[in-house]
Order: structure tokens, then sequence, then C-alpha cells
């Protein structure tokens, strides 16, 4: 806001230093430092309406010494019309000393018809008895150049918000203090649709986010992040989240951290929707590992778990398992019958029955063509043996229905045990094989027990019908 110019160009706030014993400061050292700051005085008379402005303020604005009137009137002519009454309204609230200061940042028009922004600030040096303001002194700092700074940083950070808002995804701050808070200073407008969370949600607190976490990631979760500060590694990681709308998702976490100096970590990172990723990926694990006709284990998924099962057995000597080798009777004979699309229902109609007598944790699957295959981890022979006849007796109770025709049918059963000294499991599931020719040899709808003869072949030495 304008101000005064003393009269013989000294400034009324460089008559105030001279007066002022205590500090011995040249007046016109003064004044050559405001003007070098680009700063201007002012002194205004309430009381007359008159105001004064030294030839630096003058300068500013590109005014010469000799110009601009003292009339205050003047003065708000030269405030732009958009900052005219938030001034005037500071100036009153400060003559009626509502405020210690007079503090203003506003617009005021050039000689040449531009406008420089300016920063105003005066105080009351004098009063009448009444209390009114009667003269009041301050200073005009050319502001211009600091305000386009602030406003180009500003468009900075709305191009990078609306960015980041744009982006199918979380960019994020995480604050991780050295007594353990989680904060997320910053978060894009992607968490709505991550964490269905707002930003103002975390800002402060990061519980809301790992109340999303499902309970069974939770740990891993936040073990993740404890190594991620303490070696200052990148932090990734794939993990579930329970929302109110969207339900179970996956997400996948990326961030790199770096210390700070009070000892806090502070990552920068990219949360994504990994769902769709995931589901993919169990597709392809599926066809991978799962023969489609009978939805069992297929041959190579077998052997892996088969072969898992026997290096627990190896290293736990004490641990049993049984394995069996099945194979339905006549299927060739079945398939030539009926045709090809029934075989595959026989197919699929057995594993759901094995399946249905199968134990969690036992391990079943289709190895070709009409032959399956199981492990039954903690079995003893006779424990497969019973398991193989509940087998037989669950295939005799459900016979293949087609239309109204019942197709019996049956199936022939080798057995053997897991044994420590085996090379691998293919070894055992080679000996419920020679098993199971015994079965087919005496008639099929049988059961054998693998028994090694003194001349080297197979035997078998337990039946069932």
């Amino acid at each position: 806001m304008p101000k005064t110019e003393p009269q013989d160009d000294a400034t009324p706030a460089s008559s105030s230093l001279e007066c002022d014993t205590r500090f011995h400061i040249d007046p016109e050292l003064v004044t050559v430092a405001l003007t070098g700051s680009g700063t201007g005085l002012w002194d205004r008379d309430v009381v007359t309406g008159e105001i004064r402005y030294s030839p630096a303020w003058k300068a500013m604005l590109g005014y010469a010494p000799h110009e601009l009137s003292n009339r205050i009137e003047d003065a708000y002519v030269r405030v732009h019309p958009d900052d005219l009454a938030h001034v005037r309204a500071t100036m009153q609230a400060h003559f009626e000393s509502k405020t210690d200061s007079y503090v203003v940042e506003h617009r005021i028009r050039c000689k040449d018809g531009s406008y420089k922004w300016i920063c105003s600030r005066g105080k009351v040096i004098s009063r009448g008895s009444d209390g009114r303001a009667q003269r009041m002194i301050g200073t005009s700092t050319d502001i211009t150049a600091l305000r386009e700074t602030a406003t180009n940083l500003q468009h900075t950070i709305d191009l990078i918000t609306n960015l980041t808002n744009e982006v199918p995804g979380l960019v994020f701050q995480y604050r991780r203090s050295v007594d353990g808070h989680g904060s997320v200073p910053y978060a894009s407008d992607g968490i709505r649709d991550i964490y269905e969370l707002a930003p103002e949600d975390v800002a402060r607190n990061a519980d809301a986010i790992e109340a999303r976490i499902d309970p069974r990631d939770l740990d891993v979760f936040r073990q993740s992040l404890l190594d991620s500060a303490a070696h200052l590694t990148p932090w990734h990681l794939e993990y579930r989240v329970n929302l109110p709308r969207q339900g179970s998702c996956w997400r996948q976490g990326d961030a790199r951290p770096q210390r700070m100096p009070d000892g806090s970590t502070l990552w920068h990172g990219f949360i994504s929707d990994a769902t769709e990723h995931k589901r993919i990926e169990a597709e392809l694990h599926e066809l991978a590992t799962v023969d489609h006709l009978t939805q069992l284990s297929n041959r190579r998924h077998f052997t892996a778990q088969s072969e898992a099962e026997f290096t627990r057995i190896r290293h736990a000597p004490n641990e049993i398992a049984a394995m069996l080798m099945l194979d339905l009777d006549h299927f060739k004979l079945l398939n030539d019958r009926w045709g090809h699309a029934l075989g595959d229902l026989a197919l699929s109609h057995f594993a759901r029955l094995l399946r249905a007598e199968a134990r969690t944790g036992d391990l079943i699957g289709r190895i070709g063509g009409e032959e399956f295959a199981a492990v039954l981890p903690g079995a003893s022979i006779e424990d497969a043996v019973t398991f193989a006849r509940r087998i037989q007796q669950r295939v005799e109770a459900s016979p293949l229905m087609s239309g109204e025709t019942r197709i019996a049918l049956t199936v022939s059963i080798g057995i053997d045990r897991m044994r420590p000294t085996d090379a691998g499991a293919t070894q055992a599931l080679s000996r419920c094989d020679k098993a199971l020719y015994v079965a087919k040899e005496r008639g099929r709808n049988r059961i054998e027990t693998y028994e090694e003869s003194p001349a080297g072949e197979a035997n078998g030495r337990s039946s069932c019908k």
C-alpha cells in the first residue's frame, strides 16, 4: 500500500533512526540498503490524508523522485481493483488496533501500466487521545519475482498431482519413524481404488491401510517393510487386501527407501492392482499342474508333489507314507462300445469318487489314460488297503449313468509304501505298478500289495474280491 516520502529525500524511518541514540547507523546507509533490496519507505498522515514516498519507493514503480502526488486517494487508485477491498480492510483493522501491525500482499500499478506484486508492512506510530490513528510509517517490497516463482511451483505441483492421479495405481510416500509409527505424507488419488481410502485417512497414521491387509499376509507385509528399512533395500511385495466394495484383491507394491536425518525411513513408491495378474498366473499354474478332464493333478505335478513327500520321508525315517496306483478295468472296451465321450465321462466320474474319499493332504493325480495314483502321507500299508477298499465300494455303489443306462465300473489297485532307501518317489510308484499288474493278471477288480519274491519278481500278497 502506498506510503510517505521524507521531504528532503530522507525517510521518516531514517529520521527515527537518527533520533534513536542506541543505534549508531548512518541513515544514508539504511536508505542504500533498502533501495538495493527492492524496498521503499512510506509515511502516511492519517489525519490530513497525505502520504509521502521515498525515492526508492517511487523508483520501484518506475517514477522519478518528483513524480506522484501525496494524496491517499491517488494511492488507492494504483491498487489493483481485485485487491483494493482487502487492502482497505487490512488497513482499517490496524487503525482500530485489531492487529499489531499492517501486513498485506497486493498488486500495484506501475508508471508503464503494468502491475507488480508488493508486500507492504507498516505500523501506526502515533494516536490521538481518543485512540485514533494519526501517523503511520512502513515499507513496500517488490515480491513479483517471488510470486512468479511460487506460481510456477504451484503449477508444477498441480501438473505432477494431475499426472499421478491419472496413473492407474497409487503413487505414495510412506514414512516410518524410529518408534514404528507409520504415516503417508503423500498419496495420489489412486488410493481410493487401491485401498478404498482417502489421502487424508492415512496422512498422519497408516493404521487404516494395515486394517485393509488380508490377515494371512499382514505379518509378511510388516516384515517386508522392516527388512527394507533395516538394509535400505527396495521393497517389493505381492499381497492380498480385503476391501469393503471390491472384496478380496491382490496388490503389488514397489518402493525405494531412504534414511532421513531424524532416523525415520521414507519410501517413495507405487502400488498397483495385481488381481488380474494373479488370476492369469493361477490359470497358467492350473494349466501346468492340473489335468483338464479330471481336475486332478497331472502327471508332472503329481510327480513333483510325490517327490516332495518322499524327501520328507527320507529326512524323517520315522514318518511313513503309502502309495497307490489305480486303473479302471476294461477301459478300452468301454471306449470302443460307448465312445470316447463316454470314456471321458467315466474318467471324470471316477476322479470325483476318488477325490471324495481322499483326506486333506492326500495327493491324487491322473498319470495317464485310465491310470491314477495317490500318496497317503502318514498311512501304513494296512491303511492304504482300507482306503482302496472304500474306493472299490464307492465305485460299485456309484455306477456311471448314460441317460437311463447304468454302466458298472471296476478298478484294480496296486499298493506299496515309500521307503527311505529308495532313490525317489518313482521307485515306489514302479512297485505299485508291478502290484497293479498282478491285480490285472489275477482277474481285475482286485487290490494287491507289492511283495518281492525270492527270485526278484513281484507278487501280490493281499487281495480284495
